[in-house]
């Protein structure tokens, strides 16, 4: 492997949102986005999950669009 996973991250979700994390709390899960534009607490790790992947792909569709009118 050439790219350490940090590059590899970075070239995945234009460097926005390198790590999601989703911990246990009272009521659920609470999940975090280190672009600090995500935030939720939801009833289940799945649900976290399923959210942190929604974001991400959001973020990256708008990244991608930027590049392209950028051109």
């Amino acid at each position: 492997m050439v790219d350490s996973p940090q590059e590899i991250l970075k070239d995945t979700t234009p460097g926005y949102c390198d790590v999601q994390s989703f911990v246990p709390v009272a009521g659920g899960y609470a999940g975090h986005c280190t672009c600090g534009a995500w935030d939720v607490v939801t009833p289940t790790q799945e649900e976290a999950h399923a959210l942190a992947v929604e974001h991400t792909l959001e973020i990256t569709r708008r990244e991608l669009a930027k590049r392209a009118a950028e051109a």
